[in-house]
């Protein structure tokens, strides 16, 4: 199981998708209702602190500071555990890009870009949650994303197994940036999507990096066009992706493929029913079978 998309599509789904608070509906439900109570004394500097807990109560610097400090130890766990971390001086790999004759036919170049283009957008929605302002928690985030993934890559430099890659690390950079990017304007990100689509044609040899049933897509989003005022038009998503089939199995032919296809905006669907952290999930990830598609192989 491949950490460089295994943490980062955890991370995305932890701090994104979380359970559906009702305090909206407590509210209604009781609007109207006087309640006369005798309010209860402030609390204590000391009560207070206990009462929010160690983490609720530290300030943003150093929640920021732990959390990257966190990751990078799991890493480095994990990574002399699973992946002979030190084993090795300094490996290279040479991967290369989308070649057929490439590690997996630039899938995982995509894969790279994707996972920490969606780990900066889920740790920027983190740190406004702690009071960044937009652009300093996206900056700090895509900082932080990319530095995750280039500790894992310096890791894999010392492994026998693994292998430095810079082209995984350009890869790294442009989903970073990208991130960047699509904070900066609203207007491109209103209209654009990056997603992954799991699908299980193919024996499941580990789903974080068994590219044989990895879709990678750029989506284009007619609701983020004001002068499309068909309101079923705007359910309406237009797909071009990149997939690769039949690496690392020896029995399977080695392609690649570009393909295009038509689907429906669940996310818009999700969200104007309330389903705000679910819709923003599907901004990330594709419903498995939902995109009818024509493929072009390039083998």
């Amino acid at each position: 199981m491949n950490p460089k998309e295994l943490i980062c599509k955890a991370a995305l789904v932890l701090i994104i998708f979380s359970p559906f608070n009702p305090t909206g509906a407590f509210s209604q439900a009781n609007q109207g209702a006087e309640i006369l109570e005798i309010p209860p004394p402030p609390p204590t500097t000391s009560d207070s602190a206990v009462e929010e807990g160690w983490w609720t109560s530290q300030p943003k610097e150093n929640k920021l500071l732990y959390t990257n400090l966190t990751a990078a130890a799991l890493i480095g766990i994990w990574g002399l555990i699973e992946w002979d971390y030190g084993s090795e001086g300094w490996n290279e790999a040479d991967e290369g890009w989308f070649e057929q004759d490439s590690k997996y036919g630039g899938a995982d170049k995509v894969g790279h870009f994707w996972s920490t283009y969606a780990f900066s957008d889920a740790l920027t929605g983190l740190y406004k949650s702690w009071g960044y302002s937009s652009d300093k928690a996206n900056t700090y985030a895509a900082l932080s994303a990319w530095t995750v993934q280039a500790f894992m890559e310096i890791g894999d430099a010392t492994s026998k197994s693994q292998g430095f890659s810079y082209e995984d690390l350009v890869a790294n950079t442009v989903g970073a940036l990208t991130s960047v990017l699509m904070e900066r304007f609203p207007e491109l990100d209103r209209k654009i999507d990056f997603r992954v689509e799991y699908v299980f044609n193919e024996e499941v040899n580990g789903i974080f990096d068994d590219y044989s049933n990895h879709y990678y897509s750029m989506v284009l989003k007619l609701d983020g066009f004001d002068f499309i005022e068909n309101d079923l038009m705007k359910y309406i998503e237009l797909v071009g992706g990149y997939y690769s089939r039949g690496y690392g199995e020896a029995k399977e032919e080695d392609t690649r493929a570009f393909y295009g296809g038509i689907t429906f905006n669940f996310s818009r669907l999700l969200m104007q029913n309330g389903w705000k952290k679910t819709g923003k999930v599907l901004e990330y990830i594709q419903i498995p079978y939902t995109v009818p598609k024509v493929s072009h192989e390039l083998d």
